[in-house]
């Protein structure tokens, strides 16, 4: 394909990401308007610089609890780790793309785009401007969702009532449903979800038990390739 297909291709494929992200940079945005009192400049500003919907939500939360921001900062460090993961397992389809613009378009790089990646790259060669196409699509629906939202949030006085805060964990849910295919894949999530729980319920204090996230991820994947073993 030329050069304006895989542009094409990529912003085709980013579709489906758009769906999710528009309810969910929406509902982002109310919440940063209503429980951490940010202006629509300010809640669109981080998703520019700060594209991670799951640290997003959990500033929000923080900022609305009065935590430090340098205890924000390190909570999102480590809730954020797993990018270093899927970054590293993209490296070998980014052998023919020059690294500067592989390095600046994986500035996109979410769960969701990960995804839609790798499929593709299952069967097609990586480039820069697929990469382009659905990275910066999918950043661009999330950063006019969450503006929109923060705008309307002064309509939205009770954001529990439309159930806005469990927006994000319904969207894990559903990812986590569709990747189970196997009886080891339902074995791993459950031993993952009850370490998340066991420790964020022992241990006191909101960044502690975001690590409860890295030592459930580090557990699971040490299960999960003994059991294919």
């Amino acid at each position: 394909m030329d050069k304006k297909q895989e542009t094409l291709t990529g912003i085709k494929d980013a579709f489906p990401v758009v769906l999710g992200y528009l309810p969910l940079g929406f509902a982002f945005g109310v919440l940063a308007n209503n429980d951490a009192a940010m202006t629509v400049g300010e809640a669109t500003l981080m998703s520019i610089m700060c594209f991670t919907g799951a640290g997003q939500y959990i500033a929000v939360g923080m900022i609305k609890e009065g935590a430090a921001m340098a205890t924000i900062i390190l909570t999102n460090f480590l809730v954020n780790l797993r990018y270093f993961l899927f970054a590293t397992s993209l490296v070998p389809h980014f052998k023919a793309v020059p690294t500067r613009i592989a390095t600046l378009l994986s500035y996109g790089l979410t769960d969701e785009t990960y995804a839609v990646s790798v499929t593709h790259y299952a069967r097609h060669p990586a480039t820069a401007y697929y990469l382009a196409g659905l990275n910066l699509t999918s950043h661009l629906s999330w950063i006019g969702s969450s503006a929109l939202g923060t705008y309307m949030g002064k309509l939205v006085t009770d954001t529990q009532k439309f159930g806005l805060d469990f927006a994000l964990p319904a969207m894990y849910t559903v990812l986590l449903v569709l990747m189970i295919n196997r009886k080891q894949d339902a074995i791993v999530a459950a031993v993952a979800a009850l370490i998340c729980l066991v420790i964020g319920g022992l241990v006191p204090g909101s960044l502690v038990n975001m690590s409860n996230v890295i030592i459930a991820t580090l557990i699971g994947a040490t299960l999960g390739v003994t059991l294919k073993k």
